[in-house]
C-alpha cells in the first residue's frame, strides 16, 4: 500500500489514514464491544480522542443514541471519547441490584 507524502515546507510528513470498521454495537454487552473496538484502534494506530468518538457514534442506532443524546448534543471539549464510552457503559449496563430485581420479578 502506498501512502501519499506531502512536503510541508522543510518537513516531509507522511499522512496515512487507516480505517477502523466498528463491529455491530452490542447493546447487551457494551463492555465487550468496546474491547473489540479498542483492539481495532490499536491495530489501526488510532489514538486521537475525536476520531475514536466519531467512530463510536457512527454505528449506534436510534435507541442507543437516546441514552447519550445529552453528550452528543453538547460534547465535552476534552476527553470526548472517554466521556461517551463511560456514559454508554454506565447507562446501558445493568447494575447488580437491577439484575437481581429482574430475576425476582
Amino acid at each position: 500500500m502506498i501512502f501519499p507524502t506531502f512536503n510541508l515546507g522543510d518537513t516531509n510528513t507522511e499522512i496515512h489514514k487507516v480505517a477502523a470498521k466498528p463491529p455491530a454495537f452490542c447493546r447487551n454487552k457494551p463492555k465487550l464491544w468496546f474491547l473489540q473496538l479498542e483492539a481495532q484502534f490499536s491495530n489501526s494506530g488510532i489514538s486521537n480522542a475525536t476520531t475514536k468518538y466519531n467512530i463510536v457514534v457512527a454505528p449506534l442506532d436510534e435507541n442507543v443514541l437516546d441514552f447519550v443524546v445529552d453528550i452528543l448534543s453538547n460534547p465535552p471539549h476534552d476527553d470526548k471519547y472517554e466521556t461517551l464510552k463511560n456514559a454508554l457503559l454506565n447507562r446501558l449496563t445493568d447494575t447488580e441490584e437491577s439484575r437481581l430485581k429482574k430475576t425476582v420479578d
